[in-house]
């Protein structure tokens, strides 16, 4: 199912606290020089730039609405973990004068048709509870990450050069610096800025930042590193995602158009390399329940979903397959040892795909977003699914 914004896009994440319909927040970055956003039926335009929430109706193959107009362009967005209504998002104003911040918004009322629970395609409103702003210690903020337990009084925000821990107060209406590390701190990172971070969901005191062709794990409590790997990419590091079901694990995507799967433990090299992309790999994305599967996207229009089952959480168990020769209506199926493969290429896009996000409400449904503004939401293949559960 393939849904195109108004506006040119490059950040998608689900809306993780519902979890009973697939929901996908998409934030406009830029203006798009197309059709005007007045001709879409039932959504009034008041802003240049807007947070679109999509529902996804996998019965209908239908895609609803629910647009939320934003001041500026985003750059970022973190849902709340437990909280529908409540989302960060780090965004920047055109003009330069201006530094990046992350704001915390509640979402007006979430507007839904009455007899299937589908989005009723109208404008809601944002209300902003609290900012972060950039400062001399935590300059240019363009990520902003909520503590993986769902404690709301903990968030990471991360800036050009350095990252901040933040304690949010009970009322959710001021967050208060009360740590930051600086690249400067190493001697390895005089010039390299930091393109991607992800806090690790197996150690809260952990977070992990790539910064230039190196992957660097950070100790909050210390400021110390915990781990380090140089060279994890030949170029620039864009993107990096920890399994969530396996510790020490992690994938990365870099400017050399490889994803690359790593233990942090022994990180002389990879345990897995997947050299499918041609260009620059933006996004990678494990799969949380069935984490062999693994998503990229790059720059060279192409979104893949492998099946890296040899590195996964359940590396030595049986995969099944559909007998080509038996009616596939009647679920027959055979036993064959498992085997990492690349299941399949979706080439939808005209143009760079920046981000891809597993659903957190269906774990066989993804959203794929290109710069362009073109949202594709694919399902896992059924033979795939099957092999996987039964």
């Amino acid at each position: 199912m393939s849904f195109s914004m108004t506006h040119q896009a490059r950040c998608v994440a689900p809306q993780i606290a519902e979890e009973q319909r697939p929901r996908f927040f998409v934030g406009t970055s830029s203006v798009f020089n197309g059709p005007s956003a007045e001709n879409e039926v039932g959504v009034g335009r008041t802003s240049a730039f807007e947070l679109r929430l999509l529902d996804f109706d996998e019965d209908e193959n239908e895609v609803s609405t629910q647009t939320f107009p934003h001041k500026n362009q985003i750059r970022h967005l973190a849902p709340s973990i437990d909280k529908p209504d409540l989302i960060f998002t780090c965004h920047q104003a055109p003009t330069p004068k201006l530094n990046a911040c992350a704001s915390l918004y509640l979402l007006s009322a979430i507007i839904t048709n009455d007899h299937d629970q589908k989005l009723a395609n109208q404008s809601g409103m944002l209300t902003e509870l609290l900012c972060i702003e950039s400062c001399d210690r935590v300059a240019g903020i363009n990520k902003i990450f909520w503590d993986p337990s769902g404690d709301k009084g903990r968030v990471v925000a991360v800036g050009t050069r350095s990252l901040g821990l933040y304690g949010i107060d009970r009322g959710l209406s001021k967050g208060t610096l009360e740590s930051s590390l600086s690249l400067s701190n190493f001697s390895d990172f005089q010039e390299d800025t930091i393109d991607c971070a992800k806090w690790n969901p197996h150690n809260l005191d952990e977070f992990a930042i790539g910064a230039g062709s190196t992957l660097l794990g950070l100790d909050l409590r210390s400021s110390k590193s915990t781990f380090q790997i140089t060279n994890a990419h030949t170029e620039c590091i864009r993107d990096l995602d920890f399994n969530p079901n396996k510790p020490h694990h992690l994938a990365t995507g870099g400017n050399d158009g490889k994803v690359r799967i790593w233990d942090t433990r022994n990180a002389s090299k990879p345990v897995k390399e997947l050299v499918n992309h041609t260009h620059y790999v933006w996004s990678v994305n494990f799969n949380r329940f069935h984490d062999q599967l693994l998503l990229s996207s790059s720059s060279d229009c192409l979104v893949h979903l492998h099946n890296a089952v040899s590195v996964s959480s359940t590396p030595h168990g049986l995969i099944r397959s559909l007998d080509e020769d038996v009616d596939r209506e009647e679920g027959v199926m055979d036993e064959i040892k498992t085997t990492d493969e690349l299941i399949a290429t979706y080439r939808e896009f005209e143009d760079s795909v920046y981000a891809v996000s597993w659903s957190t409400a269906d774990p066989w449904i993804f959203a794929s977003l290109s710069f362009d503004g073109r949202v594709n939401i694919n399902i896992v293949p059924r033979d795939v699914k099957y092999s996987i559960i039964l």
